[in-house]
């Protein structure tokens, strides 16, 4: 019989074995429910909306800085992505 095999038998080394198996699960557990935890807490407040809302205002203050120098407003419109509608807004 093998050394790992006689390990086994020992009644000591099996129970040593499923304590620390049950604290590799309990660990894992804990870190997915931390990670949920957090991503959950993240969407809550607002990181993801938060960078696009920052996005959109650059995109307006950038909008408005080309209307002023004269831009048209179609070219102006192509590349920032916001609709003539709401660079007619700006620009009023």
């Amino acid at each position: 019989m093998s050394k790992s095999e006689n390990l086994w038998l020992n009644d000591n080394f099996g129970l040593v074995y499923d304590n620390e198996m049950m604290q590799k699960k309990m660990i894992n557990t804990a870190r997915n429910w931390g990670y949920d935890d957090g991503k959950e807490a993240g969407k809550a407040e607002g990181k993801v909306e938060g960078i696009e809302e920052g996005a959109k205002a650059k995109e307006i203050e950038i909008a408005k800085n080309l209307l002023k120098d004269g831009i048209p407003i179609d070219v102006v419109s192509r590349n920032t992505g916001l609709s003539i509608e709401e660079l007619n807004k700006l620009n009023n």
